[in-house]
């Protein structure tokens, strides 16, 4: 509160010593004696210095004052403010000098010109040190004071000083280059210069300036342009590199043309560069948004059009792949490439037995985990993968199964001899191995009632002993929500919800609101039951089913608001 005080008594400071630098300007014009009019100029000259460095300063300061910069930001503020405050006023008091009270005198030296005679023109000579005044009344005009002048330049310079220190305290010495600069120097300055971390307090990096509105509209097209620009020309990674993230940054929702966008990947992929990930994940992002429809409830999407991208993307599995082995897993551009790999359908085969020789070699069992899920994932498009996912299981230990075997149940259908391994999970005792198994009996058309009776039976004993794993009703229900399973999953969540302890109710209630939230046909009647559940007895159960109902309609009335990116053409 106090910085922002301070800096609404800095705004006004530019615009008065302006207007005082316009008066002595027209001061000086209006004066005929050369020695007063240089004064006067010389005066307008510093006063109009001094208002361009206090509008340039403020201007950068004007960014981060309404933060919570700390006291000894808040300090050096208010000395610079003070200090800024006392030069402009010594220096006006220099400036407009004192009264000479009537007698006149010499404008240079001070002389008692009281009795010196008047030449034939009308104008005197001072005896002392010769100055020609064309007119009497200059003999008037008030004395300066050329150390109180001196004193204000002095405490000008040591406000000034205190908003550099302040600015290269918040942004070191990257403050000072121009927005200008930077742009024209995008591909030639060192890149801490260009790309900061996406933050909203970056002022500093020219990525920074653009994406939070701290440059002019004309500068930023110019950025994007030269962006754009440079994706098309493909020279080297490092111009994709900062061209794709000064385009993901900015929003940019123009065209790229495709076979630009595909050498800018190509030549991403073909290269390692530990700074471009988020370049290559920015590229990726636009093709998928071209190219597919959003799954709501994946990780992947699939080609609306699988001949165009097979035809667009074949070339680019290997390069593909190649970026994918390097990237670890779970990262933006780990999953990037799998993107771009599952909507290139059958070219993209390969990935199969890369991601089984992954499952073997990766070092995490969370990171086998996820490269097992994915082949389940893949298996829409790739046949082989599905069989893949299945054998995974074998060599991930018992805590990460149920990782696979969920996304198994979404998107695998299970063949007929693995169906009574699946049985025989559910009924080892084992509360993750039984869950799995049950799971995966929801993952085949024909077994989708028989896995949803056993999936109850596993939660209903774990209730008894510990908190159900009621995430694993949520994805079964979502892939086909309108049968016969899905109706008993949402009655036994409902159970719960009503007749369980108080975590496992609200926890229940939780999981039919996210149901609500993201199926359509299933949202009426679980909205129906939340309002119902929010007008029981007791207090707290029913606050907590009013919200969930509150967030649900909220969440469908609101139109989600996708991120921009550019579309390849």
């Amino acid at each position: 509160m106090i910085d922002q005080i301070f800096f609404a008594i800095l705004l006004p400071l530019p615009i008065i010593v302006a207007i005082a630098a316009l008066f002595y300007i027209v001061r000086a014009w209006r004066t005929s004696t050369p020695q007063l009019r240089r004064s006067r100029v010389f005066a307008a000259v510093w006063l109009g210095m001094a208002a361009s460095i206090l509008y340039f300063c403020r201007e950068r300061v004007r960014g981060w004052t309404g933060f919570d910069v700390g006291s000894i930001t808040i300090f050096m503020i208010a000395s610079a403010g003070l200090l800024v405050l006392i030069a402009v006023a010594i220096g006006l008091h220099a400036a407009i000098g004192r009264s000479t009270r009537g007698v006149p005198l010499c404008p240079r030296c001070w002389y008692d010109m009281g009795g010196v005679e008047p030449r034939h023109d009308g104008g005197v000579v001072c005896p002392e040190c010769g100055t020609r005044l064309v007119k009497s009344s200059d003999l008037l005009h008030r004395k300066r004071v050329p150390l109180l002048i001196a004193v204000a330049v002095a405490f000008q310079l040591a406000g000034q000083l205190s908003y550099q220190m302040i600015r290269a305290d918040h942004g070191g010495a990257q403050n000072f280059v121009p927005t200008t600069v930077l742009i024209a120097g995008m591909f030639s300055l060192p890149p801490d210069s260009i790309i900061g971390p996406p933050s909203p307090f970056d002022f500093s990096t020219l990525v920074g300036r653009l994406a939070n509105n701290r440059s002019a509209d004309w500068q930023k097209e110019w950025a994007i342009g030269k962006a754009v620009g440079a994706i098309g020309e493909a020279r080297n990674v490092e111009a994709i590199s900062r061209a794709a993230t000064i385009l993901g940054r900015c929003q940019y929702e123009g065209e790229i043309p495709l076979e630009a966008w595909k050498s800018a990947v190509r030549l991403l992929c073909d290269q390692n560069s530990s700074s471009s990930g988020e370049a290559f994940s920015y590229l990726a992002e636009c093709y998928v948004r071209a190219r597919s429809e959003p799954d709501r409830s994946g990780r992947l999407s699939f080609a609306t059009d699988p001949a165009r991208c097979d035809l667009e993307l074949r070339s680019l599995v290997p390069a593909l792949l190649k970026r994918h082995s390097r990237s670890s897993v779970r990262t933006p551009e780990w999953w990037a490439s799998l993107r771009l790999l599952a909507l290139a359908g059958d070219a993209a085969e390969p990935v199969v037995p890369f991601l089984e020789e992954r499952i073997l070699f990766e070092e995490s069992d969370s990171g086998r985990a996820y490269a097992g899920a994915v082949l389940a994932m893949l298996s829409p498009v790739l046949p082989d993968a599905s069989d893949a996912a299945l054998r995974s299981l074998v060599s991930l230990p018992d805590i990460e199964q149920p990782r696979v075997l969920n996304a198994i149940a979404r998107y695998v259908e299970p063949s007929a001899e693995l169906l009574p391994l699946f049985r025989a999970l559910s009924e080892t005792g084992e509360p993750r191995l039984e869950t799995a198994g049950a799971v995966a009996l929801l993952g085949g058309a024909a077994t989708r009632c028989e896995g949803a009776e056993r999936l109850i039976r596993v939660l209903r004993n774990q209730t008894e002993y510990w908190f159900p794993d009621l995430a694993s009703v949520y994805w079964p229900v979502t892939r086909s929500p309108d049968d016969g399973a899905s109706t008993i999953l949402i009655v036994f969540l409902q159970e719960l919800a009503m007749t369980s302890t108080p975590a496992v109710r609200v926890e229940a209630m939780g999981y039919l609101a996210n149901i609500a939230r993201d199926v359509d046909s299933r949202s009426a009647e679980i909205l129906a039951f939340l309002d119902l559940v929010g007008t029981e007895r007791n207090p707290d159960m029913a606050e907590r089913a009013r919200a969930f109902a509150a967030d649900v309609r909220t969440s469908r009335s609101a139109h989600p608001v996708p991120r921009k990116v550019a579309i390849i053409r």
